[in-house]
């Protein structure tokens, strides 16, 4: 297909598309994305999982491909080329597209069916390259497209958006005079010095102050000018605001619950006690019953205006942008139920026969327990906007920094970096820093999940939110705000919480058709009662007709995914792991082969020596202290491992003369008049000396256990070998176990040499082994075993990792290592050992497996509760369901799934052993 040149869509973008397994699948994404208005050319890449497009509109071609049977997204870190179409009202400063990711906050939304429509509606906004909505919490992410239009789809489909902004901390100050200060004697100081640039009384006995100076100084000249003042914090906190609206929406929603609870329940126990007046037949008149029924619809009316007022409200304004969502079904159901009760008192004759059957108390009854399960569902979500309040309350809010005229506790929202603080014993570490002064136990549980103190001094780096356990610390402040690691876990537990996983989009397809659906169900519900139902047939008729309305509605079905992604990843954080999305999540649960790199991953990552042999007139102490004084010049990892163990052993290095390295071999220099040398094999044996044939021996059974032999001789003879190696962590067998019980084969993949590499696999009962890789060839190696049909995931923590953590369905980088491996990583772990892994694929099936509760809970659920609202049981069993009952089940069916979700904050790593076949969904 080709198209003008002039075509605005002839950009060119990639997306991930999976469900591919064959080049029958190939073909068949290949057709549906060139049959896209505007595709000009696509390379469906089937070993890579991608799609390579240029022309035509990113959602259009990711609609025709889900619409193929396929999953489609735009791929991390692809920027859109596709500029508005040229027809679109946009403004200069909009066109083209935004490749950045951000929140847009949206109310009103009540279930799937809204869900599915505000993605349909943010999707079709041109240059959006993709958007995940959350019922729970009420915000898309959207990737792509100019925000502004992003907000006025979303508005235009009837919810009220804006979009997400951080609150900032600014740069002026809220002086709070302690008890022996003034305001006056506070502005009367502040005036006096030649950095303030303004200054003045404010609300509440405060002082405001625009000032060039650090803060800290103000606070410390106040204090020796006698007018001592602290620093209000101005920084809000959006998650208090959150918590604190739900309190009130909670509150809300038992009052309204209480009050249509007490109506309803009145009116049903009068009923069937006979103690409530008759309801009015057409010859009786305007008599007391009747009147008194008139006014238990205008109460109930009240009543349900005051209880359910959101709901009509809501599905108004969804019927004027000719949609439906689950308040048009409540709205319906409760409106006919009310509606159908004023006809019958107004017109008694309206009905025939015995069918005079009043529905007030259901109307409201209906709203109690809707407003009932509303209640305890936000009391359940808001757990998460709590969890992640939590997390930042790891960091205190103020800081002790330390000045060139003593020391004063600010708003941590002030310190910038450069600044030094102080953390005593006890208190939490409020930014990441370095250690310039003192020594002290660290407890980084939070990140490690370890209880051990970690030990600092200086040079050492710390994170902000954990804890100093023994002495006093001085840190150099390095990062702070947003940039900070306890940040960084904030932000990526929040993207976790908001995207969705596949099987999650699968739900959204069937929530956009379900709501019309419903409504097609309920009216032949109602023709088919009252032209073939028994007497009396307008009665029944109603009752099915409301029931089916009231019993269908999705809310379980929108809360089943997003309820358990943010339970799930929210505890997955609290174990030191950090989800990036939903997607990663997914595929971690099906996961069939990890590949990971040795050096940092399965061992230790820092050599130590683990053995000394002598010759005559040597020990080792004279080995360490030559050896040292040769090595203490040396950059290479072996050279810090030997002046490492002489100084464990307590061992003063030699000065060392006429140093001279040669790469890859050894080290040269005098110590003491004499000529040293220290090496592998062949660089001390050029010289004509000869090694022991015993060392050689001990070499070749050291080696076998991926050991390397350093020789040390002198101008006469070798006096000494030591054999360094990389220890193997002492949790790494117990992960190999752990993942095998899993069902997870490991295919080890390092750069380091063979022997080395088998004796590590030997020792953890590895089987695939690949040594002596270069980054491309571990690429290779992990779409080989793609194209294979394997599900793979890929640890590591090094530069030349992050080619295949970027090409893994799942990349774990572990917390130690560099940027570039984190950024092309879809899980990251705080600690450095393999156990983590072991970790986030047992929370990713536990989590799987929740969803696939909640969602067979929701399915099984509408698939029994309609057919017996419509009464389909009627002609067999007798039973016809009360549209309470029925409203009572609904809402029921959302706290059930809301309930079975929080499950998971009781997850405990090794309590799920299950293969990946299971996982899968």
């Amino acid at each position: 297909m080709t198209t003008d040149a002039g075509n605005p869509e002839s950009g060119s973008f990639t997306l991930a598309v999976s469900g591919m397994t064959c080049g029958h699948c190939a073909s068949a994404v290949s057709d549906a994305i060139q049959a896209v208005e505007g595709v000009e050319a696509v390379v469906v890449d089937l070993a890579g999982g991608t799609a390579r497009v240029t022309g035509g509109r990113s959602s259009r071609v990711i609609d025709a491909v889900e619409a193929a049977g396929y999953e489609a997204r735009p791929r991390r870190g692809e920027v859109s080329s596709c500029p508005a179409p040229a027809g679109d009202a946009v403004s200069a400063p909009t066109m083209g597209v935004n490749s950045d990711e951000y929140l847009v906050e949206i109310a009103e939304m009540t279930c799937a069916s809204c869900v599915a429509r505000v993605e349909k509606a943010v999707r079709d906004v041109p240059g959006v390259m993709g958007v995940s909505v959350n019922l729970v919490v009420g915000e898309a992410r959207v990737t792509g497209g100019a925000p502004g239009a992003v907000v006025d789809a979303i508005i235009d489909q009837g919810y009220p958006a804006r979009v997400s902004t951080e609150p900032e901390s600014g740069r002026e100050l809220v002086l709070v005079p302690e008890v022996d200060a003034t305001v006056r004697g506070v502005v009367d100081v502040l005036r006096s010095r030649h950095d303030t640039v303004a200054v003045g009384a404010g609300s509440g006995g405060t002082v405001r102050l625009e000032t060039r100076a650090h803060p800290a100084d103000v606070v410390l000249g106040l204090r020796h000018a006698g007018q001592p003042c602290l620093i209000r914090d101005t920084f809000e906190d959006p998650y208090a605001g959150q918590i604190a609206r739900s309190r009130r929406e909670v509150s809300l929603s038992w009052r309204r619950a209480l009050l249509a609870g007490v109506v309803g329940g009145g009116l049903m126990a009068g009923m069937m006690a006979g103690v409530l007046p008759p309801v009015p037949e057409a010859s009786q008149g305007w008599d007391t019953g009747r009147i008194f029924w008139s006014a238990m619809a205008l109460l109930t009316l009240f009543t349900m205006w005051f209880s359910g007022g959101a709901y009509y409200a809501t599905a108004w304004k969804q019927a004027r942008h000719f949609s439906t969502n689950m308040d048009t079904l409540v709205a319906l159901g409760t409106g006919a139920a009310w509606l159908s009760s004023a006809i019958l008192i107004a017109f008694p004759g309206f009905v025939p026969g015995g069918a005079r059957h009043l529905y007030l108390d259901t109307s409201v009854l209906i709203l109690a327990f809707l407003q009932l399960g509303h209640a305890l569902e936000t009391r359940a979500k808001r757990t998460t906007a709590t969890s992640i309040r939590g997390l930042l309350e790891l960091a205190p809010r103020t800081a002790r920094v330390v000045r060139p005229g003593g020391e004063a506790q600010i708003p941590v929202s002030l310190v910038v970096p450069g600044d030094r603080v102080r953390v005593r014993p006890g208190e939490r570490l409020p930014v990441d820093g370095r250690v310039v002064e003192g020594a002290s136990g660290v407890d980084e549980s939070m990140l490690t999940g370890e209880p051990m103190p970690v030990a600092k001094s200086p040079g050492d780096t710390a994170t902000g939110g954990t804890v100093n356990r023994t002495g006093t610390l001085v840190l150099e402040v390095t990062r702070t705000g947003e940039d900070t690691t306890l940040a960084h876990i904030v932000r990526m537990v929040k993207q976790a919480q908001t995207s969705k996983p596949p099987i999650g989009r699968l739900v959204d397809r069937v929530a956009a058709v379900f709501v019309p659906l419903v409504l097609l169900i309920a009216v032949a519900t109602v023709i088919s009662w009252f032209l073939f139902g028994p007497e009396p047939r307008l009665a029944h008729a109603l009752t099915t007709g409301i029931a089916v309305l009231v019993i269908a509605c999705p809310c379980a079905l929108g809360l089943a995914t997003p309820i358990a992604i943010m339970v799930g990843t929210g505890r997955a954080a609290q174990f030191g792991v950090l989800i990036r999305n939903a997607d990663a999540l997914q595929a971690a649960a099906g996961l069939t082969h990890l590949v990971v790199d040795k050096t940092g991953t399965l061992t230790e990552g820092r050599p130590v020596v683990t053995r000394v042999e002598t010759g005559a007139g040597f020990d080792s102490d004279r080995t360490l202290r030559v050896g040292a004084g040769l090595e203490s010049v040396s950059e290479h990892p072996l050279a810090e491992a030997i002046v490492r163990a002489a100084d464990d052993a307590g061992v003063r290095a030699d000065s060392v003369q006429d140093f001279e390295s040669v790469t890859g071999r050894g080290v040269t220099g005098w110590i003491e008049g004499r000529e040293y040398r220290m090496g592998n094999a062949e660089f001390v044996e050029e010289t004509g000396m000869r090694i022991p044939a015993a060392w050689r021996r001990i070499a070749d059974g050291e080696t076998t256990r991926a050991a390397t032999a350093v020789y040390l001789a002198d101008e006469d003879t070798v006096r000494a070998v030591l054999f360094l190696r990389d220890p193997v962590r002492a949790d790494s067998k117990g992960a190999m176990e752990a993942l095998r019980r899993l069902g997870v084969e490991v295919v080890m993949c390092t750069g380091d040499g063979a022997h080395t590499a088998s004796a590590v696999a030997r020792t953890l009962g590895i089987e695939q082994v690949n040594s002596e890789r270069t980054p491309e060839q571990k690429l290779r190696i992990v779409r080989d075993l793609q194209a294979a049909g394997h599900r793979v995931g890929m640890a590591g923590d090094g530069v030349n990792d992050a080619p295949g953590l970027a090409q893994a369905d799942v990349g774990f980088a572990v917390g130690g290592g560099v940027d570039v491996a984190i950024e092309n990583a879809d899980v990251t772990l705080a600690g450095d050992s393999l156990a983590n892994v072991v970790t986030a694929i047992e929370i990713s099936r536990a989590t799987l497996r929740n969803i696939r509760q909640n969602l067979f809970g929701a399915f099984f659920y509408n698939v029994l509760g309609i057919p017996l609202a419509a009464g389909v049981f009627y002609p067999v069993l007798g039973w016809l369901l009360n549209p309470a009952f029925a409203s009572a089940a609904m809402a029921l069916s959302s706290v059930t799934v809301v309930s079975n979700a929080n499950r998971l904050r009781w997850f405990r790593p090794g309590t799920s052993v299950q293969g990946p076949g299971d996982a899968n969904a």
